[in-house]
């Protein structure tokens, strides 16, 4: 299929059923799209790392064909022998797949905040009040920019620097897998909001719709390396009045990573807990998980929703957290980090052989 029209199809795919928070980004450069054989209508966007098929997020199908679409991609990695995974699924679909026999591991959870509830009455929310109102009295405003009725190249080149500043911080290349990018070339039906002050870019705001939720997703935050008192309360804040005012029903912020809350199974959790925390110091300390959480809640979000690791079989390895790193990072994940997963999968074998070996021993005395 010709690469303009099998975008048109994805796209098309998503306004329909484009239901997980991220699920516009399945568009960026990068992902193979597999379409069903069986009549099925939509589509599942995935890479392929270290022999390990990675789909991005929820099949995009009618909900009553996430069973069968998502069996028949299993069958089609399974041909390729390639092992099968979907990340990040929404709880909707992760029930779904377990009865498929997919391993499932919590990873996150992501703040919804109903719209047309949308209020900062009370006490719970003074702080929030306080901190948009000084950065408002620092002369800082929030405007909709949009490249596609005019360009202000000023604003873009702060916009870029911003990125650049920020990218530096962090230790690492922008994430690629399912996070945005600027796209102020191609700027398809993302929207951009910045904070001005004395017509100049303080931080700014990427925008992707979630078509199924009639809902908006916060996919790029950037702020000035030393950021104004109230400047993210101000963008954040205001962002969701518009948002509100344009008749989307729910926006998110994205997820926030989970410390230890990954499965039932303490021996998962303990790899995936090596793995993350290694994978953060790899990356810069960019994530601090706790302050990640605080912030986002003071936003006030209507309720929270689990975000989930799957893969096939039931049984976990290892080299499914790098694919999944090498997808996010493709360039950052080093030989170190390889290491790292090899000793924890190793330890963890060890664990189980003592167990075992206690275990038979009770036996016998019992």
């Amino acid at each position: 299929m010709p690469h303009n029209d099998e975008r048109t199809r994805v796209l098309d795919a998503l306004k329909r059923y484009g239901y997980h928070s991220q699920s516009y980004n399945i568009l960026r450069e990068g992902k193979k799209y597999f379409f069903s054989e069986r009549g099925i209508d939509g589509v599942i966007a995935y890479i392929v790392q270290a022999r390990v098929a990675l789909a991005a997020g929820d099949p995009v199908c009618a909900p009553d064909d996430i069973r069968e679409f998502a069996d028949e991609f299993r069958q089609f990695c399974k041909k390729h022998r390639w092992r099968c995974c979907f990340h990040p699924v929404t709880e909707r679909c992760k029930e779904v797949l377990k009865d498929l026999g997919f391993g499932v591991m919590k990873t996150g959870e992501e703040p919804i905040i109903d719209l047309n509830k949308l209020s900062w009455s009370g006490g719970k929310f003074k702080d929030l009040r306080r901190d948009t109102r000084r950065a408002k009295e620092q002369g800082m405003s929030v405007v909709e920019y949009r490249p596609r009725e005019g360009r202000r190249k000023d604003w873009e080149e702060q916009m870029e620097e911003i990125s650049r500043i920020w990218a530096k911080a962090k230790g690492s290349r922008e994430f690629t897998f399912l996070t945005g990018a600027l796209s102020l070339d191609k700027p398809g039906e993302r929207m951009y909001l910045l904070v001005l002050k004395d017509d100049r870019v303080e931080a700014f705001m990427v925008c992707t719709p979630i078509y199924a939720r009639h809902g908006i997703y916060f996919d790029i935050m950037r702020r000035k390396d030393k950021p104004l008192l109230g400047t993210a309360q101000l963008l954040i804040s205001e962002a969701l009045q518009f948002f509100k005012q344009q008749g989307y029903e729910i926006a998110t912020m994205g997820t926030v990573p989970l410390a230890n809350e990954y499965v039932e199974d303490p021996d998962q959790a303990r790899i995936v807990e090596l793995a993350l925390d290694f994978t953060f110091d790899h990356l810069g300390h960019f994530h601090h998980l706790k302050p990640l959480y605080q912030f986002k809640e003071q936003f006030g979000a209507s309720w929270w929703e689990g975000r989930y690791l799957t893969y096939y079989s039931s049984r976990f390895n290892p080299v499914i957290l790098y694919a999944i790193l090498k997808a996010y990072d493709p360039g950052g994940v080093s030989n170190q980090l390889k290491k790292q997963l090899n000793l924890a999968w190793r330890g963890i074998k060890q664990v189980r052989r003592f167990r075992k070996k206690i275990m038979g021993r009770v036996h016998h005395l019992v």
